[in-house]
């Protein structure tokens, strides 16, 4: 027992080093990519299908999340080959085949790829519930993989539908680690895993420690792309909006540029598997990504640009709302079947004698009594039921109200993030967002809105004030006309004090310096002849300018324009 006990210690030492290890190489790769500028030109984008080969994904009825999200993928391409010509398309596979998470990301990294976008299917399960024998309670049904761990067995939930879409994260929000061991767990079908990923387990929370100190240059690239195709799945493809969430996954782990995986719906409904596997379904999801990055390349870019294409107007679709399946309520099945019991003893024929007659009765009476008491119970269960939905709808309506108020939050993030930086337009755009979302009348993205404009308005008085002072003013002038420039001081001078031998005596401003200026002449000759005058009387470095209706112009255009 002792030396298992060392043993176990041994292995658990050399786990902790393998995974930090690990952690330091991401950490010095870091170093390779740098910190690029916030805003740069999209070139290239990585179009990364999930899944493929010997590992489905997920997977419904009559669909696998590896055919759909293949699908959705080359639509998309198609998209951006046709009509963004700028943009070279990589997609990370064409068929059905195979291909390592790692291999998936060195793919995006070795092509210096501007955005990666992972297409996914959703799923969800429930637990399958036995009796415990020991206890006699129930319990989740397990069983050992082929590692020796416990894994809950589950049948498919056909009630959780929707779209969202995942960034990598600092932390993994609460609740969600599931999707990132399922979308992880790919790495497990590849050969010799293990040690291509240095022990890494995708389904020990522990091995996620290694992504704790995740940095990025990109969150807010990520983030912003994110939230633009929830809006476009909500607003064109009818889908109702899952929100973006942070998770700690591979591919987007190790991508060296704005990354996003999307979950385009859950293949575990029915409803949604019959949209999202069909070719109509394929089409808006792929529109929907196409729309959101057209918009996004823009904004990187720098150019703001308005689109009336077919894509950009395609139809939108009706809210998805799927009813779930109707359960028959054993309690009320069991009162039913036993009203029927009693009432069909009642069906005994009359009998002619007394005794017969009083048996009658009684069986009329039980057959009244029956009925009053079913009726009483089906009454008690119809209130439980409307009861039932009323608390249904109340906390669908408060899931709704916090989503939309986690969508609030994530924009004033994204709001506040752009103000730091300085990109005022985005800002203003984010915080405008954040105030058709604001459900708790929220005054804070007012204010910032406000604050916005006031420093633009003031940007935009500081380069008007900037150019008129850098134009040229000259005082009573008109057309072209030739003078002598024999000083310049930074503030107005007395001329007839200061220069009482110079006749004619003016002065423009350029910027705050003050220019003098001797005479007013229609040609060169003249001028030349005043500016010899000027050096006689001391102003050696005295020279010719010309102005037009008022302003400096070049003296050689001015020599030009006279025919001298």
């Amino acid at each position: 027992m002792i030396l298992k006990n060392i043993l176990l210690k041994k292995h658990n030492i050399f786990s902790l080093f393998t995974l930090l290890f690990l952690a330091l190489s991401i950490l010095l790769c870091s170093y390779k990519y740098g910190k690029d500028d916030p805003k740069h030109k999209v070139k290239t984008i990585v179009i990364d299908p999930g899944h493929g080969g010997k590992d489905p994904g997920c997977s419904g009825v009559a669909h696998s999340e590896k055919e759909v999200a293949l699908a959705v993928a080359l639509k998309l391409e198609k998209y951006i080959n046709e009509n963004m010509k700028d943009v070279k398309v990589i997609l990370t596979r064409k068929t059905d085949v195979f291909v390592d998470l790692e291999d998936r990301a060195k793919i995006a990294n070795d092509n210096n790829a501007d955005l990666f976008i992972s297409i996914h299917c959703n799923a969800d399960g429930n637990p399958v519930m036995v009796r415990d024998k020991k206890t006699g309670k129930m319990r989740p049904k397990t069983f050992k993989n082929k590692r020796g761990k416990l894994v809950v067995v589950e049948v498919p939930n056909p009630i959780p539908y929707g779209s969202a879409t995942y960034v990598m994260g600092l932390k993994n929000e609460d609740g969600k680690m599931k999707v990132a061991q399922r979308e992880n767990s790919a790495m497990l079908l590849e050969d010799n895993y293990e040690k291509k990923y240095q022990g890494f387990d995708p389904n020990s929370e522990e091995s996620y420690i290694i992504m704790s100190n995740y940095t990025s240059s990109y969150v807010i690239q990520s983030a912003g792309l994110a939230l633009k195709i929830q809006e476009q799945y909500s607003k064109k493809a009818g889908r109702v909006d899952k929100g973006v969430h942070r998770q700690s996954i591979w591919v987007l782990w190790r991508t060296s540029m704005p990354s996003v995986l999307t979950e385009i719906g859950y293949l575990t409904n029915p409803q949604e598997e019959k949209f999202i596997g069909s070719d109509k379904g394929q089409d808006y999801v792929a529109a929907c990504l196409f729309r959101a990055f057209r918009k996004y390349k823009d904004e990187q870019d720098g150019s703001k640009k308005n689109y009336d294409d077919a894509i950009e107007n395609q139809k939108e679709l009706e809210k998805e709302v799927y009813a779930t399946p109707t359960v028959t309520n054993p309690e009320e099945q069991a009162i039913v079947e036993e009203a029927k019991d009693t009432i069909e003893l009642a069906t005994t024929k009359p009998a002619d004698n007394l005794k017969e007659k009083q048996e009658a009765e009684k069986i009329t009476k039980a057959k009244e009594l029956a009925e009053k008491k079913a009726k009483l119970e089906l009454e008690r269960l119809a209130a439980e039921k409307t009861a039932k939905e009323k608390a249904t709808a109340d906390a669908l309506e408060k899931e709704k109200q916090e989503s939309i108020l986690k969508k609030y939050k994530q924009l004033i993030v994204m709001a506040d993030m752009n103000l730091k930086n300085k990109h005022y337009d985005d800002a203003l755009n984010f915080y405008k967002e954040a105030e058709n979302n604001n459900v708790n009348k929220d005054t804070y993205p007012t204010q910032k809105i406000k604050e916005i404009e006031s420093i633009q308005q003031k940007i935009t008085e500081a380069k008007a004030d900037t150019l008129k002072k850098e134009t040229p003013v000259v005082v009573n002038t008109t057309d072209i006309i030739f003078k002598v420039q024999f000083a310049s001081t930074d503030k107005e001078m007395d001329v007839k004090a200061k220069y009482a031998n110079v006749n004619d005596v003016a002065f423009y401003k350029a910027g705050v310096v003050f220019k003098y200026t001797s005479g007013n002449y229609k040609n060169m000759n003249d001028a030349s002849k005043q500016q010899s005058k000027l050096r006689e009387l001391g102003y050696k470095d005295c020279f010719v300018v010309a102005f037009k209706n008022g302003s400096r112009m070049d003296i050689n255009e001015a020599k030009k324009a006279m025919g001298n």
